[in-house]
Formats: C-alpha cells, sequence, structure tokens
C-alpha cells in the first residue's frame, strides 16, 4: 500500500488519480482508434469520449456514495473527495449506457456498433484503474492464509489482493473481446460479451471482498448490480442472436 504518488507540503496527488486518469487516457486512445477505423467523424468521436468520461465519473461516483451511504452521511463533505479513491465501476457502467442510448438518439449513429467500440475500450482501463485501487489499499478482500495474500498496514492479517484480480481478470476479458471483434460478428456482441464478462467477474471476486456490507439477501449491493447486468448482457446477446434483418 503506497497511496501517494506525490507530496509538495500539504498538497498531495494520490497513486489513485493518476493511474484511474491513465486508465481513462488508454481506453479513450483505443476508442479514438477504433472509432477511426470505423469511419466516424473525429468531430462525433471526441463529443463522444468527452461526456463519456463524464457521466462515466458522475455513474461511478454516484454509485459508491449509495454503496456507502452510511459512511457519507456522516462525513457529508467527503462526497466531494475523489482523488484518494471512491469510484463505483457499475455506476459508471450504467450512466454511460444510459447517455450513449439518448445520445445516439439525436446523433443519430449506430448505438450497436458504439457500444461494442464503447465495451472494446474500457477492459484495458478498468485494470489499469485497479492498480490505483491496490496502492491505495481500497477495494480490499478477505483474510486469506494464502501465499499470495498482501499485508496492508490497516490490517493484522494478509488478505486477498482482489485488487489485482479485478486488474489480471479485466485483461484478460479485453483479449478476448478484441479477439472477438476482429472476427466481425453481428454488431452488438462485443458489448453483450463484455457485460457478461464484466458482471462475472465483479460477482464473483466480491465474494472475496472485505470492505463490503451485504444487503438484506446476504448479497453485496455490488452483487445485486451486477446480476442485473448479467440478466440484461444475455437478454440483449439473445435478441440479437435470433432476430430477423
Amino acid at each position: 500500500m503506497h497511496p501517494e504518488f506525490l507530496k509538495i507540503g500539504s498538497f498531495v496527488i494520490y497513486w489513485y488519480g493518476v493511474l484511474v486518469a491513465i486508465g481513462v487516457l488508454v481506453g479513450g486512445l483505443i476508442f479514438q482508434r477504433v472509432s477511426y477505423r470505423r469511419g466516424y467523424p473525429p468531430e462525433l468521436t471526441s463529443q463522444l469520449l468527452f461526456w463519456i468520461v463524464i457521466w462515466g465519473l458522475i455513474g461511478g461516483r454516484l454509485l459508491h456514495i449509495a454503496v456507502h451511504i452510511s459512511y457519507y452521511y456522516r462525513h457529508p463533505f467527503d462526497i466531494i473527495r475523489i482523488r484518494n479513491g471512491g469510484l463505483a465501476i457499475e455506476g459508471a457502467v450504467i450512466a454511460v449506457l444510459v447517455f450513449v442510448i439518448v445520445y445516439s438518439k439525436i446523433r443519430r449513429f449506430d448505438l450497436r456498433e458504439m457500444l461494442d467500440i464503447i465495451a472494446l475500450s474500457t477492459p484495458l482501463g478498468e485494470a489499469i484503474g485497479r492498480l490505483g485501487c491496490f496502492l491505495n489499499g481500497c477495494c480490499y478482500g478477505r483474510p486469506t492464509e494464502f501465499f499470495w495474500g498482501v499485508k496492508f498496514p490497516f490490517s493484522p492479517d494478509r488478505l486477498h489482493p482482489t485488487q489485482l484480480y479485478y486488474s489480471a481478470l479485466y485483461i484478460l476479458l479485453f483479449l478476448f473481446l478484441w479477439k472477438l471483434y476482429k472476427k466481425r460478428l453481428k454488431a452488438g456482441i462485443v458489448f453483450s460479451c463484455y457485460i457478461l464478462g464484466f458482471s462475472l467477474i465483479r460477482y464473483l471476486v466480491d465474494m472475496l471482498r472485505g470492505d463490503l456490507s451485504p444487503t438484506f439477501i446476504g448479497l453485496y449491493p455490488t452483487q445485486v448490480i451486477a446480476i442485473f447486468l448479467f440478466i440484461m448482457g444475455v437478454i440483449w446477446l439473445l435478441r440479437i442472436l435470433f432476430e430477423r434483418r
């Protein structure tokens, strides 16, 4: 755990913010490159990228606050402090999805094809951002006796490095989606597979998390959302595979 990237007097830049920014940059570069190759104009691509980042941050922050509402109720001024952590990727995914659906109606671009490009651009950025979580010490796992358990300063036990699990699995998801995208399948399939893969990763890895509080049904809120996203992904994929054009 090494949260501080740079400290000058009382001013601190955290690794979390640096790596999330790098993840956004990498994802944005992939998005622009693939969009240009698919014939989308730079003006539309730039606008989309800008608003995707904005809505991703808003959605990620709102869901993080909702999941940790008891903390933010006691510390309301921390709501605006995101330099040292506090983004829930599921909230970002949902917010961006809603925005792109609405924006596709306004700008009249192919929704499914654009969602495929966004899905392809996302996992590698998520993988990089999770390294920021690891250095920050957030999103940690439960105690473990496995040799790869990590000793964080705030815990007497070695913990599952769930941040690194996420990161490794997101890289695998990116490689899978990239291979799938090159096959030129029906538009929307890559996005569906991203949603399915992302929700499975969240549900399974979250079972090892040690910093979340379960709901009344025994699942973490993020797992409940993951189930919802998985069902949505299945419906979206089946609709694409069996529709007649």
